[in-house]
């Protein structure tokens, strides 16, 4: 039978109580270790799992609020419709009533008092009337003068032309011969309207009066340069 030393067993012993406790404490500490390692990873998951949650939050707010550019962007554009139309009506309007300056291509016709002998005769007879600017008037109108104005005096529907004396009142502003009548419109037209037989200037030539009709590409109309009031009028309400 082997004799174990008495030393040899102690120490064999302490060894393996060594052993044993250097194996416990590097289980503990592993188990430690991987029980942080366990809890950074889920502050970490969870962590993501908010940020997932803001970005998603975040999207949503995004959406709507390009959901709201875009309605603002057709209420802007619509509204945009509107102002162009009413600014397209407006500017139509103002040039019906001859608020502003127009261009275009028409006629130039320049009408002077007769120069014939006036014996036998009333020198009334021999200068122009306001009747006689108003024939010229009412013939290019008939034929589609969009704009007529009278040495420099827009003609519009509150125009006046009258005579006081040897002078004419056209809006309320003296003129004199010679009379230039400029007119808007297809130029042919309104030459042909003013030339047909018994016409008005047909009915002039006989007495001397000196008629010029030009044709002319562009033609400038000054604009009406008197107010509108109203101080009777008033517009109606519709039911």
């Amino acid at each position: 039978m082997i004799k174990f030393k008495r030393d040899v067993v102690i120490a064999s012993a302490v060894c393996v109580c060594v052993g044993f406790l250097s194996c416990a404490a590097l289980v503990a500490a592993y188990t430690k270790m991987n029980e942080s390692q366990l809890d950074t990873i889920s502050s970490l998951t969870q962590m993501l799992k908010s940020a997932d949650d803001k970005n998603k939050e975040l999207m949503d707010e995004i959406e709507v609020k390009n959901k709201m550019v875009s309605d603002y962007e057709d209420a802007v554009s619509k509204d945009n419709a509107a102002l162009k139309l009413m600014k397209e009506e407006l500017e139509e309007t103002r040039m019906a009533s001859g608020e502003t300056e127009l261009k275009g291509k028409g006629v130039v016709v320049t009408v002077n008092d007769s120069k014939a002998d006036a014996a036998g005769a009333s020198s009334a007879s021999f200068v122009i009337h306001d009747e006689d600017l108003l024939l010229f008037v009412n013939e290019l109108n008939s034929a589609g003068a969009e704009a007529i104005s009278i040495n420099g005096q827009r003609i519009t529907s509150r125009s006046s032309i009258k005579c006081a004396g040897s002078i004419i009142n056209v809006n309320g502003v003296r003129i004199s011969a010679p009379f230039v009548i400029k007119a808007i419109g297809e130029p042919e037209v309104l030459e042909s309207a003013l030339r047909f037989k018994g016409g008005v200037i047909d009915s002039l030539l006989p007495w001397g009066f000196s008629v010029d009709v030009s044709q002319q590409e562009e033609i400038v109309i000054e604009p009406y340069n008197q107010s509108f009031t109203y101080q009777y009028a008033s517009e109606t309400e519709n039911e």
